[in-house]
């Protein structure tokens, strides 16, 4: 029969050994808690567009003090970083995450600009229909809206118009620019033909410029293009040149 300071003697020996254990396995996640060796940038569109450069977005994640190479991992945060350079305005999606021998990876994807509006204010709209500024290492080919157009009509019915038209290939070779002089009064550059091409609104847009594209290719381009200086599109099944 086991006495009562056996019992007691069991239970003091499996408390002390569960504190071993306990201060082993702590002592261990300390002893596997790695420095960060190194912190590694990739802009993983860079061969599409360089808006933005490793170097500058360093310098971004050290002024917030999150370039913490020669810490320990467990003392960075990956989401902090991320929110961090969410904030660059050239950059659409960024990655962090830890790999192997404590290194640090955080890949970025840039913003894609759609168009230009160089109004009252200059500025892109990107791929997401959301306000991206202006600045000399953005040189991307897109379409520019000038004139007088306001941010809601910009984000609306001119974002639709001009995801259209980058969208079709035979106007998008066109067309140099769009001019809007009022909301209600737009026209486009064909630069092909040196014309101007009054739309007036955009409602049925695509469909007056289809009826000009058969007027182009079944009449002008087996009798010659005439001398305009404008053609109008504005009338229903009409199309007016002007010299």
């Amino acid at each position: 029969m086991i006495s009562k300071r056996t019992i007691v003697n069991l239970v003091v020996v499996a408390v002390m050994a569960a504190i071993v254990i306990a201060a082993g396995v702590a002592g261990s996640r300390r002893a596997v808690d790695p420095v960060c060796s190194k912190i590694a940038i990739i802009i993983r569109d860079s061969t599409e567009r360089q808006y933005v450069t490793t170097w500058e977005l360093q310098q971004q994640l050290q002024k917030a003090g999150l370039w913490q190479v020669g810490e320990k991992l467990s003392n960075i945060s990956c989401s902090q970083i991320e929110q961090n350079l969410l904030t660059h305005p050239m950059l659409r999606q960024v990655e962090c995450y830890e790999l192997a021998r404590g290194e640090v990876r955080i890949a970025v994807k840039q913003r894609q600009p759609v168009m230009l509006v160089a109004g009252d204010e200059r500025y892109y709209l990107d791929s997401d229909r959301k306000f991206m500024p202006v600045r000399p290492s953005v040189n991307a080919d897109v379409i520019t809206v000038m004139g007088r157009i306001g941010r809601t009509q910009a984000q609306g019915e001119m974002y639709n118009f001009v995801t259209w038209l980058n969208g079709n290939r035979y106007w998008r070779k066109k067309i140099e620019y769009i001019r809007v002089i009022n909301p209600k009064m737009v026209e486009l550059r064909d630069s092909t033909n040196h014309y101007t091409l009054v739309l007036g609104t955009l409602d049925n847009a695509e469909q007056r410029l289809g009826d000009l594209k058969k007027l182009y290719e079944e009449g002008f381009g087996k009798i010659g293009y005439p001398k305009y200086e404008q053609i109008d599109l504005r009338y229903k099944n009409q199309i007016i040149g002007r010299k």
